[in-house]
């Protein structure tokens, strides 16, 4: 005679989680870093198709026009809300306009030294916290549910250092691919999914390229 026995759900149960996903611009011009290339268009559109990131309801984005372009291709894409908020902006550099060389003896400066900032400027560890407090504003609106944000390179590889724990060094920035993906589920506090990454991009392209040489 058989005797049954009913087996335990072994199974955790699956809780609502709060994820948010960070993507960088697209590729930009050269003298140019605040307008999309057609490659950094066509980047945008194959980060929407590839699945990295699911549909989401909201995006986010600072007003800069590379970013808010990339909000705007992604937007239509999911069909989502989107929304600008100015604590997203990237680092506030003054003599920082259209290309990285106008600026490149305070970006090194910065670099080596995080609480260096310019006059009516921020330093970059002014800028993480800048950040950081602005992910922490958007994800009260979110809870259990998930979103996308749309940020600069340099800002998005500071909040990555912010989660992480890393030290502010510039490869964080200049290793920083166009079109990366981030995903971070916040639980009281951030934690990390999957780092940056565009290496699922045909063509990927990163910051490097558009830096002057052998400044960092």
């Amino acid at each position: 005679m058989f005797e049954y026995v009913q087996e335990r759900e072994s199974r955790a149960r699956l809780e609502p989680r709060t994820m948010a996903y960070v993507v960088t611009t697209g590729e930009t011009y050269p003298d140019d870093i605040d307008r999309l290339t057609e490659r950094g268009e066509n980047q945008i559109l194959e980060l929407a198709r590839s699945r990295v990131v699911p549909g989401v309801r909201t995006i986010y984005s600072c007003s800069s026009k590379a970013a808010h372009r990339t909000c705007e291709i992604l937007g239509k894409e999911f069909d989502s809300d989107t929304a600008k908020k100015e604590c997203l902006t990237t680092v506030r550099i003054p003599d920082l306009k259209t290309r990285y060389e106008e600026a490149i003896e305070t970006l090194v400066k910065m670099w080596n030294d995080e609480t260096h900032s310019e006059k009516n400027g921020e330093s970059l560890l002014e800028a993480r916290k800048r950040f950081g407090d602005c992910m922490g504003e958007i994800v009260t609106k979110h809870v259990n549910d998930s979103f996308a944000v749309v940020a600069d390179p340099m800002i998005v590889a500071l909040f990555d250092s912010l989660v992480t724990g890393s030290p502010i060094q510039p490869g964080l920035w200049i290793d920083m691919g166009h079109a990366a993906c981030a995903t971070y589920e916040y639980a009281r506090g951030w934690s990390v999914v999957m780092p940056p990454d565009n290496s699922y991009l045909s063509d990927p392209t990163y910051v490097s390229e558009s830096l002057p040489e052998h400044h960092f």
